[in-house]
């Protein structure tokens, strides 16, 4: 029996909307009209019908900081906001607002242990969102949280870096070595150490170095030349036991008596080195979230294809082997590897029954397969990915000889990442299950490449899939 209801609403082109919330939130730098600027993308990139940003008081009560469009019908969302707040999960719902929107409601960050936002993100319709759907606006819920983490750090420093001084000093060069000659108050913040205690003996500061910065602190103060200037970093254990990374510049000069000092400052740079860390692991987290959105869209067409699921995992694992091998920088491969798991994104346009065809396809309907590279391309072509993504995509049925298709690219004509996609696809192809044929074998893969290598097949691709499998034992998962 037919299913009455109609299909629920879908994000138009998802990889593109994480794709480009990532890059747009990486501009964002402060909270003056965050809000705002985020509810417009949720609109924009997801195609919501209507975006609200929700935050709770002390005593409970739930409100909305922003709404987009400016629409006062969000209210009646409030009760399913004020469940989230609570619970802390994921909320998906049909409301009365007062026409059916299909919604998805998100807590966002944590404020003193507490969930800390709620984003609600709503589609004109009556059946809630899809399962990929809400998979996505996790990853969108990701994204936020990590800028307003960014946000929140680089607020924090600015602040800290404006009201904690410096140590300002001068060292000289006497009989019994080096010796500060002044030091500001600042010794205080920066070192706990009084500036009477530098000054009556700067073996404070020495000792408490590292033995590496320690020996070439004493190598840049030797190098003295008038003009010279010293600029290094080095990590500090002060009088309480706590590691600091200090961060010293000095000039040389000639002092009142003609000896030799050093006119410079110390900063404690702790937290700028903190940052920098968090700064690492919030990018992580905002490419994790970029490709579990690509996971989720090859997921998605996989489940079309049942015959086939797992084929485009098994060829992005191939083709990064393949990359790592021949000695491609590892941020190409990751862009090699992100290509292969959506290589195929362009089935998505081909009838399922074709594309699980127990049997040899007739010419019309193997013609409509064939498209998949170029229908992939107008689909990612404009994403702004960090790679070729749309052309790898649009390339890796094509030959070096001229033999592929659906342009009959030859030799340099063909990207190397789209050489190597094409060489583990075949391989993937040929060893293992086709809803038209059993598993060949990876010996039949094998010399399949062999048999064509320099003629369809990139040769140095090649020699290194025959020694993965052959003398490294590698097999697909």
């Amino acid at each position: 029996m037919n299913d009455p209801r109609p299909d629920p609403p879908r994000l138009a082109d998802p990889v593109a909307a994480v794709v480009r919330s990532a890059q747009y939130l990486a501009g964002i730098v402060s909270y003056d009209g965050l809000w705002p600027q985020l509810a417009k993308l949720v609109c924009r990139f997801f195609g919501a019908d209507l975006a609200a940003f929700a935050t709770r008081d002390e005593a409970g009560a739930v409100s909305f900081m922003h709404w987009e469009p400016d629409d006062a019908r969000l209210a009646a969302a409030l009760p399913v906001t004020t469940a989230v707040f609570d619970s802390g999960f994921l909320a998906s719902e049909v409301l009365d607002l007062p026409d059916p929107h299909a919604a998805v409601l998100l807590p966002i960050g944590r404020i003193r242990q507490r969930t800390g936002y709620v984003m609600l993100a709503a589609h004109r319709g009556e059946t809630p969102l899809p399962r990929e759907s809400l998979d996505l606006y996790l990853a969108l819920a990701g994204l936020i949280e990590s800028t307003l983490d960014r946000i929140a750090s680089q607020q924090r420093f600015v602040s800290m870096a404006d009201n904690v001084p410096e140590v300002l000093g001068q060292l000289a060069l006497t009989d019994g070595g080096w010796r500060y000659t002044y030091v500001s108050g600042g010794a205080r913040a920066v070192l706990g150490l009084a500036p009477e205690t530098l000054l009556a003996d700067s073996g404070p500061l020495f000792t408490g170095l590292a033995a590496a910065d320690r020996a070439a602190l004493a190598d840049a103060l030797a190098a003295w030349q008038p003009g010279a200037r010293l600029r290094m970093t080095v990590r500090w254990t002060g009088p309480d036991g706590g590691e600091r990374h200090l961060l010293a510049n000095a000039m040389a000069s000639t002092g009142e008596a003609g000896e030799r000092v050093w006119d410079g400052a110390i900063q404690d740079i702790s937290e700028q080195v903190r940052l920098q860390e968090e700064s690492r692991r919030n990018l992580e987290r905002l490419n994790k979230s970029m490709e579990d959105a690509i996971q989720a869209v090859a997921a998605t067409i996989e489940q079309r294809d049942p015959y086939t699921a797992g084929h485009q995992r098994h060829v992005a694992e191939l083709a990064t082997r393949l990359a790592t091998m021949i000695g491609l920088p590892e941020d190409t491969v990751h862009g090699i590897r992100l290509t292969a798991t959506i290589h195929d994104i362009g089935k998505i346009h081909v009838p399922a029954e074709l594309l699980s065809y127990p049997g040899k396809l007739p010419d019309v309907e193997f013609a409509l397969i064939r498209q998949h590279p170029q229908v992939g391309y107008e689909i990612l072509r404009n994403v702004d990915f960090p790679w070729p993504v749309a052309e790898m995509v649009y390339q890796h049925h094509e030959h070096l000889d001229g033999s592929g298709y659906p342009r009959g690219l030859v030799g340099e004509q063909i990207l190397p990442g789209a050489r190597i996609i094409t060489v583990a696809d075949v391989v993937e192809a040929i060893a293992l299950y086709r809803p038209y044929r059993p598993g060949l074998g990876i010996d039949a893969a094998l010399d399949e490449i062999e048999k064509h290598r320099g003629t369809r097949y990139d040769p140095a691709v090649v020699d290194a899939c025959l020694r993965l499998f052959r003398e490294e034992g590698f097999r697909f998962d």
